[in-house]
C-alpha cells in the first residue's frame, strides 16, 4: 500500500466531498480550514481538517472511505494534523466526535465536554494551559 498523507487545498479533496456527505456529515469549507488528505497511490480516501480560531483550533470533518478503514490511515491523518496544529500559537483544541472517532480523541488526551445525541464534544489543552 503506497500511503502518503499531506496538507491539501480544497480542490484537491473536492472529490471525496460527495462521499463525505452521502454519509451525513457536513463539509464546510472557509478561509481558515486547513484540509489534510490520505492518498493509496492516486485514490484519495480520507480526509481531516482543523479550523484555526483565535482561542482555539477545531478539529473537524474525520473521514476515510469504508472500504479502507481499519488500516491504519486515520491515525497517519489525524498525526498529520496533531503535527500541523503543534506549530500554531493554541492552548485549546475541540471537536465534535461521532461513535465512529470518540475513542480515538478520549485516547489521544481528548476529555468530553458535552453531549448532544450522538455527538460528544471533546477538548484538550496544549501549551501553556497544560496543568
Amino acid at each position: 500500500m503506497n500511503l502518503t498523507v499531506s496538507q491539501m487545498s480544497f480542490e484537491e479533496i473536492a472529490p471525496i466531498v460527495p462521499i463525505v456527505r452521502k454519509g451525513h456529515m457536513r463539509v464546510r469549507n472557509t478561509e481558515r480550514t486547513i484540509w489534510f488528505g490520505a492518498k493509496i497511490d492516486d485514490e484519495l480516501v480520507g480526509i481531516v481538517s482543523c479550523v484555526l480560531y483565535e482561542e482555539y483550533i477545531f478539529y473537524n470533518t474525520d473521514f476515510v472511505k469504508k472500504e479502507f478503514r481499519n488500516q491504519g490511515i486515520y491515525r497517519k491523518l489525524f498525526e498529520e494534523r496533531d503535527k500541523y496544529a503543534s506549530t500554531l500559537k493554541t492552548k485549546k483544541i475541540k471537536a465534535k466526535c461521532t461513535p465512529y472517532s470518540i475513542r480515538y480523541y478520549l485516547k489521544n488526551g481528548f476529555t468530553v465536554t458535552g453531549m448532544r445525541k450522538s455527538i460528544t464534544f471533546v477538548e484538550k489543552l496544549v501549551g501553556e494551559d497544560i496543568p
